[in-house]
């Protein structure tokens, strides 16, 4: 979700405001994609490389990420379930209470989950499956460690990364191997459900084939 705090800079205003504003499109985008029957939406909230940023933006992400936890009815009512991927240490506690709160309340949830990718990075997480694996002595491989990962979510089919920048920024590196990969210049709070929508469907009509020579009948 890339691309508030140009968003901010552009308008003149404070990069808090961009977040803001990127967390209003957060809320427009999990109820687009429940609208259009997309069953898992990963957003990539907060990563382990944000701790760079000044302790006031970090402290502010926070807060917003707070203020996301405290829509619970809107979660509620449009049958969001949520889940967490990331590493608990060093998120305030008061974070960590409204999340499991959250997580807890919207479990049997059915009409999208989404996935809520905070104090995460893709490397950390594969590290943190292979060392879990070790110590449980078991072998380490693709089949166990997608077991390991911070949650049991089906890999991506599609990633899609807003504000012009054309990297995945260890995001679900694992996972991701074969997904299709999206790039858009739009700053995620100009996002519409017009361009989400073209996105997804063309998507759709890709031919994948997994390394294989690949078959028509298997768009």
């Amino acid at each position: 979700m890339d691309g508030n705090g140009r968003w901010a800079t552009a308008r003149n205003t404070k990069r808090t405001q961009g977040h803001q504003e990127g967390l209003k499109k957060a809320r427009d985008v999990i109820l687009w994609c429940a609208e259009m029957g997309v069953p898992y939406l990963s957003l990539y909230v907060f990563s382990t490389e944000n701790w760079k940023r000044p302790q006031t933006e970090v402290d502010g992400l926070f807060k917003l990420s707070q203020q996301f936890f405290d829509q619970l009815n809107l979660l509620e009512e449009n049958g969001v379930k949520v889940v967490v991927s990331g590493n608990r240490a060093k998120l305030p506690k008061i974070l960590l209470d409204k999340m499991d709160n959250v997580v807890k309340v919207t479990a049997n949830n059915t009409k999208i989950c989404v996935n809520l990718c905070l104090n995460y990075g893709g490397r950390q997480e594969i590290v943190c499956a292979v060392n879990k694996l070790i110590a449980e002595n078991k072998q380490i491989n693709e089949e166990n460690l997608l077991k390991c990962m911070y949650v049991d979510l089906p890999e991506p089919d599609l990633i899609v990364r807003t504000g012009g920048k054309q990297r995945l920024s260890n995001f679900l590196l694992f996972q991701g191997a074969y997904a299709e990969l999206a790039f858009t210049d739009t700053l995620w709070p100009d996002l519409t459900k017009q361009e989400l929508f073209d996105i997804i469907k063309k998507y759709s009509n890709s031919l994948r084939n997994f390394g294989g020579l690949g078959d028509e009948s298997t768009k």
